[in-house]
């Protein structure tokens, strides 16, 4: 499993988070601009955002899918990615080595995948660059469209195509 820092960084991230927090907090507070010209979101047009967003990672919440098709890189050894979303915003896949957990935020139709933890099994070669893919693919937001029992997910010319699948295959995400 590995150390803290190992799972969590150095601590570098914190700090980065901080700045961007305190960016966001001054953009919304408008930076002293004058009342007469701030402008705020409504309550309904926040509340209707959150829950248009919830109601998107809700609707993937209780459901795994396995990759049927990869366009772009191929998955080392074959995999197949297996996703799941235990809870709305939580997430588990492995794409045949090692199992990544952690969250995503799904915003409209982009998916972006938070720092994952993983196990940190040595698994044979061609098997053990799937994690490396798994790293690759997650690390920047990925489009996704459900249709029927099928999602797909896609950045760039990378490209997977997945059908839903029973979720007792793969134990729920930890924290």
């Amino acid at each position: 499993m590995g150390t803290a820092r190992e799972r969590f960084g150095d601590g570098h991230c914190v700090g980065l988070w901080l700045i961007t927090g305190l960016t966001c907090i001054a953009a919304v507070t408008g930076c002293g601009a004058d009342e007469s010209t701030a402008t705020a979101p409504t309550p309904s047009a926040t509340t209707t955002l959150a829950t248009e967003t919830n109601a998107m990672a809700n609707e993937l919440a209780g459901k795994s899918f396995s990759s049927t098709e990869v366009k772009g890189t191929e998955i080392p050894g074959g995999g197949p990615l297996v996703i799941t979303f235990p809870d709305a915003g939580r997430v588990s896949l492995t794409a045949g080595c090692n199992r990544h957990i952690g969250s995503i935020t799904v915003d409209g139709d982009t998916m972006t995948f938070h720092q994952l933890a993983s196990t940190m099994m040595a698994c044979p070669p061609p098997r053990d660059g799937a994690d490396k893919w798994v790293a690759e693919f997650t690390k920047q937001p990925v489009t996704w469209a459900v249709h029927d029992d099928h999602l797909e997910l896609s950045r760039g010319d990378q490209q997977v195509a997945l059908v839903e699948v029973p979720p007792a295959s793969m134990p729920p995400a930890t924290s």
